[in-house]
């Protein structure tokens, strides 16, 4: 169990051991892949716990992990053994790994996606790192990005073609117009 990878394992006072997997597999249950996305924005919103301890609940491999992380009922809010604002801290963290993946801060556009399509990515590890569907299913999407900047290094940088960004070409766009104007001046 990596941290570094996305997964958590808590250790209560009473030595009750608790672990978060932030699987492709495990994301996948948290809803269609635009709630998934709705679960993460909710998380940086203004009442997030419920969404934190309902990302925990479907991210712990124990069936019931409410006595730690609390629950919600008739009766109102329970708060667990971890405080809430821990369990916020946890879910970001896993929903980070899950579906943004660390591996490589740097890649990606950034853009805004509105869904999560968890079994694009499980059929790309099948299909690309050659891995059974229970395996592929496993990975964290930090885990993912790590295997498959190692099996393809070049993929990451301009998905793999020798071509400049958008960024890139401006820029040199830029250039080449003011070298040609400097030029015609003379």
């Amino acid at each position: 169990m990596l941290v570094e990878n996305g997964f958590v394992r808590v250790k209560t006072s009473e030595g009750e051991e608790y672990t978060f997997t932030p699987s492709l597999g495990r994301i996948a249950t948290l809803g269609h892949p635009h709630e998934i996305v709705q679960h993460f924005v909710a998380l940086h919103g203004k009442d997030p716990i419920p969404t934190a301890t309902y990302i925990l609940a479907c991210l712990a491999d124990q069936d019931d992990a409410t006595p730690l992380i609390g629950w919600r009922d008739e009766g109102g809010w329970h708060v667990g053994l971890m405080p809430p604002a821990e369990v916020l801290i946890i879910a970001r963290h896993l929903m980070l790994h899950g579906i943004v993946g660390k591996a490589k801060p740097s890649a990606g556009d950034g853009k805004f996606a509105d869904k999560f399509e968890a079994s694009e990515y499980i059929a790309a590890a099948r299909v690309h790192l050659g891995l059974s569907s229970e395996d592929a299913a496993a990975l964290s999407m930090t885990e993912f990005q790590t295997m498959f900047e190692m099996k393809f290094p070049q993929a990451g940088k301009n998905g793999g073609r020798d071509v400049p960004t958008r960024e890139e070409y401006d820029a040199g766009m830029k250039r080449f117009e003011e070298r040609r104007h400097g030029t015609e001046g003379r």
